[in-house]
Order: structure tokens, then C-alpha cells, then sequence
């Protein structure tokens, strides 16, 4: 795990959790406007943090490592944890059992992944496929069509994104993230309803599978501010903060 900290000046703190195969740098774009503001927490999770001698295990696993974390080095309590994609899964287990005190929670793409009885297509062939496009992406061109089917974004953009991909992933990561966004929603499923939750939703309007997705956050969540952002796909919104921070809802 890799912490970066910005705007440590300020009081109200930030935390932000990438993507699958991302690392801190997804954040990039967004950390300049956030640090005037906010202390700024930029976490690359186990398996993401370019040292290749880590691995991502579970959402529960890194959550306990976080909660360590917070209650060494931040008096146990953040403001506000952000997950962007994948990264969703382990702000959900670190905002859901409060072990720290986490104020709020921004989901990011936190996409629908279970495709039932077809679910070992994807634990089979996407961590491999991600792992061999680390080693290979250099162009639009090259991006392959289950990618695109997946995220539903602009080419170009989804290259830019690749300039935040983690040295040194291992295979096991992919495997296990992969399974990870499998039982994130049958483990949402088990929440007892909380209204008093203050959680928001942001998604591209083209993602798919954020339908059922948003159904069941709202039943774990049913105050929950959902903020669809139109045009984009997913991960699309991380590199435009202009556009994520003019009229989007905030839990803060």
C-alpha cells in the first residue's frame, strides 16, 4: 500500500481509492481542486502500488489495513472516502463497518459485474486479458472489444487512462479483484437498510448495468444522492474535474 497526502493544512479529510489496475495517480486531474480545500488522502490499494511485492486479496482485507491505517496516522476518522470503480468495493467494507469513523462515501462506476450462471466467463478470461494489456496497450487500436463493451467511454480517453496503470500487477491481484466485483453486490444485499447514510452515486449515463446496480445500492442506501453524469463512460469523469465538481451532488 502507498499513501500520497495534499492540502494537509486543511481539516476536513479526504480519501480516494482507484480503480482496478489503477494506482493513486488516477486522481491526478481532480487532486489540485480537492487540496485547496480538503487534506487529501491518495491511497494505491496492496497489488496497485508498483512495488510488485503485494497483492490485493479482499475489499475486507484492505479495509482492515485502511482502518490501521487511519487510526495511526489520521486520530481514526476521515470526512469522506471516494471509490472509484473497483475501488468501491473497499470504500463500501470501510464505510459500512465503521470501525474508524467515515463520515460519507462517494461511489464512483460502482457497475452491476454479475452476469449469474455466465460469471466464470469473466473470472477466466478478464484478469488474464487484463494482465497481457498492461504488457501491450499502446494505441486505440489495440483496445480490445470486451474493454470497450465494458466501459462504453470514448477510445481516447479510456487510452489516456492507461498512463495511471500500476507497475509490477500480478496476475493473483487481477484473479482476486476480479472475484471481488463478483460478490460485491451479494454482499451489499446483506446491509440492513441505513436512510441516515450519507452516500452519493456518480456514474456515466453509457455504463452499463448501473440499473440494477443503482436498485440495490438504494435498498442498502435509499437516501443516497445519485448523480448520473451524461455523455461519459466509465471512468470517463475522474480525468474532468471541471465537470465532477459543477452541480454534482455532494454527501459532505
Amino acid at each position: 500500500m502507498e499513501v500520497q497526502e495534499f492540502g494537509k493544512q486543511n481539516s476536513r479529510k479526504i480519501m480516494l481509492l482507484p480503480g482496478n489496475m489503477m494506482n493513486w495517480r488516477q486522481f491526478e486531474a481532480v487532486i489540485p481542486l480537492l487540496e485547496k480545500q480538503y487534506h487529501v488522502i491518495a491511497v494505491s490499494t496492496d497489488g496497485y502500488d508498483d512495488t510488485g511485492k503485494t497483492t490485493f486479496t479482499t475489499a475486507e482485507a484492505m479495509a482492515e489495513k485502511l482502518e490501521q491505517y487511519i487510526k495511526e496516522e489520521q486520530d481514526g476518522a476521515i470526512d469522506l472516502v471516494l471509490g472509484e470503480s473497483m475501488g468501491g468495493a473497499t470504500a463500501g467494507m470501510l464505510f459500512h463497518r465503521q470501525k474508524v469513523k467515515v463520515g460519507a462515501m462517494i461511489l464512483s462506476g460502482p457497475q452491476y459485474m454479475n452476469l449469474g450462471m455466465f460469471s466464470w466467463v469473466l473470472t477466466a478470461i478478464v484478469p488474464r486479458s487484463q494482465y497481457n494489456l498492461t504488457k501491450k496497450i499502446q494505441s486505440v487500436d489495440k483496445l480490445p472489444w470486451m474493454l470497450r463493451l465494458y466501459t462504453r467511454g470514448d477510445d481516447q480517453k479510456l487510452l489516456n487512462q492507461f498512463q495511471y496503470v500500476a507497475k509490477n500487477i500480478s496476475l493473483a491481484t487481477l484473479e482476486n479483484a476480479t472475484k471481488e466485483a463478483l460478490r460485491l453486490y451479494p454482499v451489499i444485499d446483506t446491509f440492513a437498510p441505513d436512510p441516515e447514510a450519507k452516500v452519493a452515486i456518480w456514474y456515466g449515463s453509457n455504463e452499463p448495468n448501473m440499473k440494477k446496480a443503482m436498485q440495490k445500492l438504494k435498498r442498502a442506501y435509499p437516501n443516497a444522492q445519485d448523480h448520473p453524469f451524461v455523455g461519459y463512460g466509465h471512468g470517463d469523469i475522474i480525468g474532468h474535474p471541471d465537470v465532477i465538481w459543477q452541480g454534482t451532488s455532494s454527501p459532505l
